[in-house]
């Protein structure tokens, strides 16, 4: 029997709270980019890109085959959350 394949590409937006321009500042905002890149392929979903603006974030990824979307986005918030608090 010949193999399925499929590749599943999820695009995540999330925004800062009240959506205050907390990601103002260009360094932070790549450094959290970064950041946000390596948590997503840390967790099997390798990312495509990683961009936004002072008050949200864009995630392209390849969404991979042992992890939830609700247990992406949960580790990645909490990650990214407790590295800005570490890095301001």
């Amino acid at each position: 029997m010949p193999q399925s394949l499929s590749a599943v590409y999820i695009h995540l937006t999330f925004s800062t709270k009240e959506r205050r321009p907390y990601l103002r500042d260009e360094t932070l905002r790549k450094d959290l980019f970064a950041q946000l890149g390596s948590i997503s392929k840390q967790l099997d979903c390798p990312p495509i890109k990683v961009g936004g603006v002072e008050d949200h974030v864009h995630l392209l990824a390849r969404f991979g085959r042992t992890i939830t979307q609700a247990e992406w986005v949960k580790e990645l918030k909490r990650v990214s959350n407790l590295w800005l608090k570490a890095a301001w």
